[in-house]
């Protein structure tokens, strides 16, 4: 059992996006970890990563792999470069945190947790953080006790302007398919992981996942052709209970919902964001009642040191679940392992064949 603070090495972190806005800040708002090193990709950008965040940054992978005060290796980098990072990660014994998705599909995922399983002392987990949310284990706990009856069937939304506004030019990768990183791959992989944690694994029953949007707009005004999709509708049935999901990236602005009716009144989880971030809104409404908004249970597990609405609230407890696994060998039933990542690529994918007709 190791005792002493953990420290981490972010892999990706030159550019101003994820890594910035949320690992960094969950890392150093937590005790038991520190930020031990940066990896970049360019002498240039790592001496802005120092400057940045006064901590040592290199270009060089191979420094932090043989630093042996880097315990945890974080992957923040394009997921076609994970699977490489990852392999070289576990090679150098130390833990990871690879970011969602794991890989650019489910064979590679599957390739990534083999190699995971044969290192059972090091502990891997994937950045399915929204799993920690204090207000989804609320909304699991009161679902599971009957709060609102018998679950019947459901209705998830989630709506994103992210297709429709211009994004930054460093952004513009995100058009094509082959990236791995769409409204499938991303928000459908985060929001139906945290459906799952509430009513369990889906069968898929239909879905259609298509552009509506065929450009990408980017902040130069370019206006660039994209193949990757930015809307889905699926119907999932989740043991008798049926979700109707709709993800898109064409919305006007940033809006989440989830409701799931039962017989004894509905459940619903709401936000302005994407989920996983966190800053949600829990409310029963009792069958013939009036809805009521329900705080967080007080006791669950790896609270965030991050406010709410910060977007590594739960990037912060998914940390120190990881944490926690390393220092006693507690792995967390929620833990997203790399096992937990192949079973979600696997279900995009089933989306995904389902969509096109090829079932």
């Amino acid at each position: 059992m190791k005792t002493d603070t953990l420290g981490v090495a972010v892999v990706g972190a030159g550019a101003d996006h994820w890594s910035g806005a949320a690992h960094i800040p969950a890392i150093t708002a937590l005790n038991d970890v520190r930020l031990k090193g940066l990896v970049t990709s360019s002498p240039e950008s790592a001496s802005a990563a120092t400057a940045r965040w006064g901590v040592p940054a290199t270009h060089d992978l191979d420094r932090v792999l043989d630093d042996k005060d880097v315990d945890i290796v974080a992957v923040t980098v394009r997921v076609p470069r994970h699977a490489e990072i990852v392999k070289a990660a576990i090679g150098a014994g130390k833990h990871i945190y690879c970011e969602w998705p794991l890989a650019t599909g489910s064979g590679q995922a599957r390739e990534l947790a083999e190699l995971s399983a044969a290192h059972p002392e090091q502990v891997h987990v994937t950045g399915l953080q929204g799993r920690y949310s204090p207000h989804l284990g609320t909304a699991a706990a009161l679902l599971s006790s009957g709060r609102v009856g018998r679950p019947l069937s459901a209705n998830l939304r989630l709506h994103l302007p992210h297709g429709l506004l211009p994004r930054p030019a460093h952004r513009a990768h995100l058009r094509h398919r082959s990236v791995g990183a769409n409204v499938l791959t991303i928000q459908a992989g985060h929001t139906l992981d945290m459906l799952g944690v509430i009513l369990g694994r889906p069968r898929v029953d239909s879905a259609r996942l298509w552009s509506a949007v065929p450009e990408f707009l980017v902040d130069t005004g370019e206006r660039l052709p994209r193949d990757a999709p930015d809307s889905l509708i699926t119907v999932l049935d989740h043991a008798g209970v049926v979700t109707v999901a709709h993800i898109s990236q064409t919305g006007p602005r940033e809006t989440f919902a989830l409701e799931i009716l039962g017989t004894e009144g509905a459940l619903s989880l709401t936000g302005t964001s994407q989920p996983q971030f966190g800053g949600l809104t829990l409310a029963i409404t009792p069958l013939g009642g009036t809805s009521e908004e329900i705080a967080p249970h007080d006791g669950l597990p790896y609270p965030s040191p991050l406010p709410a609405s910060h977007p590594g609230h739960n990037v912060a407890s998914a940390y120190a679940a990881l944490t926690a696994a390393v220092r006693d060998g507690h792995r967390d039933s929620l833990i997203p392992d790399f096992q937990a990542a192949v079973d979600l690529h696997v279900l995009l994918e089933e989306i995904e064949r389902t969509a096109a007709g090829k079932r």
